[in-house]
């Protein structure tokens, strides 16, 4: 089954932490470098798993004050904006988190999330994309793909339309044609079809099937539905570990950090070999022993992020 472009941008956001978070520190001579290299990291991660948990209890002025430590380990990271973005969106402040958006947006305009939240800050302000026409990627195909699942999933057809306009047209273009006109005749937003694609799975069953529905849920952030699903879905494929990851983020989300941890080590058991899923999991263990306070066990995942297995 092919997903659609909604989960093609749907990146899993954390597996994002471990590829821009880590890997951006780069080879480092032998010595005394690599030993500052670890402290690097370690100081990074502390400060930015942090951040997440204060971020989570809704401290979010110590939370800002952790992501910034955390930015002047690492500059450039879109992540560490896009958080410091989220972050001063929650605390209401707009205008602030507007330029860390804008940047998050600038460096990787084919990530949903970041679009997701700086049209959300644009949104609190009544501010429109084209205001900031000199400095978003405007004529960037995936970009503009992206503005336009936003715009669907707010029910706004026709801006959706506009944003697909000027690009030529691709098998993702017409597939986010369809997807409009659909919701058009229906008169439904995308969350509804949400609902019918569960409606077309269920008879299916399959592992493909679920995973698809799984990543559409997270991408709406519908963390109730994502844990029933998950549920169903290990009742059927219990060697899944993807289904393990969706299962204990949806605890995480909804403040159940030990729950977590209890689906995310069932996961980790199931496990063969180092894969995407696997940092995942190991990202979200981490992210769940912060929260908990377990300090040591949220190290130990985070070297195994690291290490790669």
């Amino acid at each position: 089954m092919k997903r659609d472009r909604m989960q093609s941008m749907g990146k899993t956001y954390w597996f994002w932490i471990l590829l821009l978070s880590l890997g951006s520190i780069g080879a480092q001579e032998e010595g005394s470098a690599d030993l500052f290299t670890d402290s690097y990291t370690d100081r990074f991660q502390e400060a930015f798993f942090e951040a997440i948990k204060q971020k989570g209890i809704e401290n979010y002025d110590r939370a800002e004050a952790l992501f910034l430590e955390a930015k002047k380990l690492d500059p450039i990271n879109p992540v560490i904006d896009h958080e410091l973005a989220k972050v001063l969106l929650l605390g209401k402040q707009y205008e602030r988190a507007e330029a860390y958006a804008l940047d998050a947006v600038r460096a990787s305009p084919g990530e949903y999330w970041f679009v997701e939240t700086l049209m959300e800050i644009l949104d609190k302000q009544s501010k429109q994309p084209e205001v900031f026409a000199g400095e978003l990627p405007l004529e960037q195909p995936e970009f503009r793909l992206n503005l336009a699942a936003w715009y669907l999933r707010q029910g706004k057809w026709d801006r959706a339309e506009t944003q697909l306009a000027p690009l030529p047209s691709s098998d993702e273009v017409r597939a986010m044609q369809a997807r409009i006109s659909r919701s058009r005749l229906n008169g439904k937003s995308s969350e509804a079809e949400v609902r019918e694609i569960r409606a077309a799975q269920a008879a299916e069953g399959s592992v493909a099937g679920y995973e698809q529905e799984l990543r559409l849920l997270m991408e709406g952030e519908n963390w109730k539905s994502v844990e029933k699903v998950s549920r169903e879905a290990l009742e059927r494929y219990p060697l899944q570990p993807f289904f393990y990851y969706t299962g204990g983020m949806a605890q995480l989300r909804q403040g159940k950090p030990s729950e977590a941890v209890s689906i995310l080590e069932e996961g980790e058991g199931v496990l063969l070999g180092d894969s995407e899923t696997a940092q995942m999991i190991y990202s979200a263990l981490a992210e769940a022993h912060t929260q908990l306070g377990n300090m040591e066990k949220a190290k130990k995942y985070q070297d195994k992020i690291k290490s790669g297995s």
